[in-house]
């Protein structure tokens, strides 16, 4: 922690008085707050940086995702505690005292999250739930995730060089406060480099050792350049990179081996620095992905078509994964975009940095990825070239589009409460749609029916949720760090949510639906077709948690399972994504986005939210996880990789915005055979394979993890969208990835 409690407390206090100064005009005062912002969020350099930029945000602020979650945001509870404490301890004055009073209950309204409440309740009579409890099919919330800016334009253009285009574009579209603020905000980050470069030069002062005074002298000196001149040098290109990240909260950061590859191809060709040298650069910036340690999110592409410098791209890609081999955190969320004629020795080093256990790089098929994404977004291919996942495997276009993903949506819940008629069982709520008496469903579709009629009502609503969510942060803020670097705002003279950005996408998560859908198979194979139970005994079964049917589970559990190659399970798993993706993308369009797609990822969901549901037809016992996004149910891949793989390959890749499939190797076959996988892998991605999350884990060592978790603070697993410590997980997380199949020779 680098400021008080009562340092925050005063800084909400100068902070409101600057937005409420401002009020009059939505693009100045964003720009005003934001420049006061940087002035006090932005920490000190430590002496183990290598690179500037670190930050600590204060109670009130402006934030699209992690700092507030959404736009104006007010930390309520962490705000009053400080009050409270620092009050007591006689820290602040009466009249202080007073003014955070007010200021506590001007934010409890004014935040910009409560505005989408308030509107959302309108039209429906509810606040959506923020986090999911178990009752319903889903949650919501509010924020704007996600988005991959044109950093290859920042890196070319460099701060003047965007100040011009501005200027270019008020010549054409006319002056106005929109462009006075986006240069404001320019100004905004010259200042905070020229703050850190100060700092670097009293560091290298300091310094104790010659290796620290060169270290800091060379960042000074690129902290000086940067804010007028494009960057010259490799240091120089991560260093405005990350300024402007780390000012804007920005956690995803596009193709980086691509926008940095030149210069350092440059560097390394005039002899200016070492690859060990850009190792270790890579690696300052890589320390302070680690302090903010967001998980879910910081990815990092390489590879891939539609780079502009491949050549130099793919250099940088291997110093990238180098660096990532070395650092063994969860952090960052190195992604490959594999195609077909790809270097072989960046996929080479891909399948070796994995092989150590790391998790990283993930790996994904431009064979079947842009294609596809030209379809499902309408694009043409040379924007569908620039898809990229963030956060948990949710694409967007890199200065494109946005496509934040703010909701999560369980299909087993639905078809648990489908099959008790609008009562979600295990909570004993009725919260659902009466789809009828599942007695008087004489046939297999009149329960599907009735599944989707669960959820569709929650699709719809969450749709005009994410569009408030895009309308709202507009009326408040333009947004001004994505409305530079997405291409089309300058030129358009609008601001990203007020018609500036070329694509409104939104995304919806869907946990559950392998787990619904091998339920959904169970029932027909011995309900409907080989009739050897009726739905209601089956269901009085289920709600007893098969308790004295043994039998029963184990006919539940040898029913056809997804992950099998096996048509009878997956096509059911096949229709009922493609029914879910449907009815999503209609509800996008009724709603108002131009975009809005289901992706099947994970971020420890389907463990979490199977605490929730009943005992289901799939076999799974009540409280238990649920399939992870489209891996197999738990144990029910039983007929080898190709198998498995075969299965994940089927799914309509138009009709989503990213899946995550995990597979998992023992050591022994992922070394000992790594041509035969590599062979493997490459099939698989050149035939509709999305992608791949590869996991590299010795025998027992999950089981051993679990016993003596002090021997294993390095284990890295994948659980579905990121990767994290297992020793740290939930014990229901780890137990759920210990029970997922390991494939050994």
């Amino acid at each position: 922690m680098f400021k008080t409690d009562v340092q925050k407390l005063r800084n909400a206090l100068e902070f409101t008085r600057v937005y409420k100064e401002n009020a009059n005009d939505i693009y100045l005062r964003e720009a005003a707050c934001m420049d006061f912002q940087l002035r006090h969020i932005l920490v000190p350099m430590d002496e183990n940086d290598g690179i500037a930029g670190r930050y600590e945000h204060d109670f009130v602020g402006f934030s699209s995702q992690v700092g507030g979650i959404y736009t104006y945001y007010f930390n309520e509870h962490e705000f009053l505690n400080a009050y409270m404490a620092c009050k007591q301890n006689g820290e602040i004055t009466a009249a202080e005292d007073y003014a955070l009073q007010a200021v506590q209950a001007y934010w409890h309204e004014e935040n910009t999250a409560r505005k989408v409440e308030l509107e959302f309740s309108k039209r429906y009579g509810y606040v959506p739930p923020k986090a999911f409890a178990g009752a319903g099919v889903g949650n919501c919330d509010c924020r704007v995730a996600g988005t991959n800016l044109d950093f290859e334009k920042l890196i070319r253009l460099g701060f003047d060089g965007l100040d011009q285009e501005i200027d270019r574009a008020a010549e054409v579209n006319g002056a106005s406060s929109f462009y006075t603020a986006l240069k404001l905000w320019i100004e905004s980050l010259r200042g905070a480099c020229e703050r850190y470069r100060e700092q670097a030069l009293e560091l290298a002062e300091k310094a104790e050792t010659e290796e620290a005074k060169t270290r800091f002298t060379k960042l000074a000196e690129a902290l000086l350049n940067i804010q007028h001149s494009t960057p010259k040098t490799f240091l120089e290109g991560v260093q405005l990179m990350w300024i402007y990240a780390v000012s804007s909260d920005i956690m995803n950061y596009s193709r980086m081996d691509d926008y940095l590859g030149p210069l350092y191809a440059a560097d390394i060709d005039a002899g200016r620095i070492t690859e060990e040298e850009a190792v270790q650069t890579v690696l300052y910036l890589y320390k302070h992905f680690k302090e903010i340690n967001k998980i879910h999110d910081c990815r990092v592409i390489i590879g891939g078509v539609g780079r502009k410098h491949q050549k130099e791209a793919d250099r940088l890609a291997i110093v990238i994964m180098e660096a990532s081999r070395r650092f063994r955190e969860t952090v960052p969320q190195l992604t490959l975009r594999y195609y077909s004629d790809m270097d072989e020795t960046v996929f080479r080093k891909a399948m070796d940095v994995n092989a150590e256990g790391t998790t990283f790089p993930i790996i994904y098929s431009d064979e079947t990825n842009v294609p596809a994404v030209e379809k499902v977004f309408g694009v043409s291919h040379e924007e569908a070239e620039q898809y990229v996942p963030f956060g948990c495997g949710e694409y967007v276009m890199v200065g494109y589009s946005v496509g934040t993903p703010n909701n999560g949506i369980n299909a087993l819940k639905a078809l648990e409460i489908a099959l008790h008629n609008g009562l979600d069982f295990y909570q004993n709520v009725p919260c659902g749609e009466k789809t009828g008496d599942p007695a008087q469903f004489d046939t297999f579709e009149k329960l599907y029916d009735a599944v989707l009629a669960q959820l569709k009502p929650t699709i719809d609503r969450f749709a005009v949720h994410k569009y408030l969510n895009y309308k709202i942060a507009g009326e408040n803020a333009p947004y001004l760090h994505l409305s530079l670097l997405l291409n089309d705002c300058i030129a358009r003279g609008k601001a990203t949510f007020e018609g500036g950005v070329r694509y409104l996408n939104a995304s919806s998560e869907m946990f559950g639906i392998i787990s619904c859908a091998d339920s959904l198979t169970a029932i027909k194979t011995l309900v409907y077709d080989e009739k050897k139970l009726t739905l209601p005994e089956l269901i009085d079964v289920l709600d007893h948690d098969f308790e004295g049917h043994d039998d029963i589970r184990r006919m539940c559990l040898s029913a056809p399972k997804y992950g099998n190659d096996d048509d009878t399970a997956d096509d059911i798993a096949t229709r009922l994504f493609t029914d879910i993706a449907d009815l999503t993308m209609a509800a996008g369009k009724a709603a108002g986005l131009d975009h809005y797609n289901i992706v099947s990822v994970n971020n420890s969901m389907s463990a979490e939210w199977g605490n929730f549901c009943a005992a289901s037809a799939c076999g799974r016992k009540a409280g238990s996880p649920m399939a992870n996004a489209n891996g197999a149910s738990i144990g029910a891949d039983k007929c080898g990789i190709t198998a498995l793989l075969n299965s994940m390959s089927k799914f309509d890749n138009t009709k989503h915005v990213g899946v995550i499939n995990n597979v998992r190797f023992t050591k022994e076959l992922f070394k000992g055979s790594m041509d035969k996988v590599e062979a493997v892998l490459k099939a698989f991605y050149d035939n509709d394979g999305v992608q791949t999350n590869l996991c590299v884990i010795g025998k027992d060592d999950l089981e051993n993890a679990m016993v003596h978790p002090e021997n294993y603070q390095n284990l890295l697993v994948r659980i579905g969208g990121f990767s994290a410590r297992f020793v740290t997980l939930n014990p229901v997380v780890q137990r759920e990835i210990i029970e997922r199949t390991t494939y050994g020779a």
